[in-house]
């Protein structure tokens, strides 16, 4: 009889620790899975979203085109890639993309210049965009005829490409043409290339 009552409290005390290894396998799980919402809720709450615009005013008297940027994420974006092309061929400059664009009818310097007054904003490699700003990267004041010539060709012929990375070092591409943004592994192809944001 004594050997029959040490025989069950062995087995009761053999179920009671499989169940304490199955109650702490299923524990660690559950801790698990909330690290891992915890990240992914974190990763969340500063994801960025840049889309690239154009715009323009054609007036009586005046008229004006800008290209810009705006950040409608809720984090800040790391901008790490900027290209600048006409008809797929990439420019160094804002004074070559826009003569190229317009085919010589626009000119932004020297003494051919035709556009009233150029406002240039950079974006260097590695500036950081925050949440909800707007940054018009060139802004060209001139007269509505020019305007509406550069509202014609620069919308169909310039394509102003950027990368841009989220704190988590996500990345994603976006250009005017394609305005959601694409995932990237990387902004490095683009880093080499960084279009300087001048005139």
């Amino acid at each position: 009889m004594k050997i029959r009552f040490e025989l069950l409290m062995s087995i009761t005390a053999m179920i009671t620790a499989v169940a304490a290894v199955v109650v702490a396998i299923v524990q660690t799980q559950v801790m698990h899975d909330e690290a891992m919402m915890e990240r992914e809720h974190a990763r969340l709450s500063v994801l960025p979203s840049i889309m690239v615009f154009t715009g323009s005013h054609v007036g009586d008297e005046e008229g004006s085109f800008y290209i810009g940027a705006t950040n409608q994420g809720i984090g800040p974006a790391s901008i790490e890639g900027l290209t600048v092309s006409v008809d797929g061929k990439a420019q160094a400059t804002w004074t070559q993309a826009v003569a190229l664009a317009t085919d010589g009818a626009v000119r932004l310097d020297g003494p051919e210049r035709n556009v009233d007054s150029v406002a240039v904003t950079d974006l260097d490699p590695g500036a950081l965009m925050p949440a909800d700003v707007r940054v018009q990267m060139i802004k060209m004041d001139t007269t509505p005829e020019i305007a509406a010539l550069m509202r014609g060709q620069l919308d169909s012929r310039v394509t102003v490409s950027m990368c841009y990375c989220s704190l988590y070092r996500e990345c994603w591409t976006v250009d005017n043409i394609n305005t959601r943004p694409k995932p990237a592994n990387s902004c490095k192809a683009q880093e080499a290339a960084f279009f300087r944001n001048e005139e």
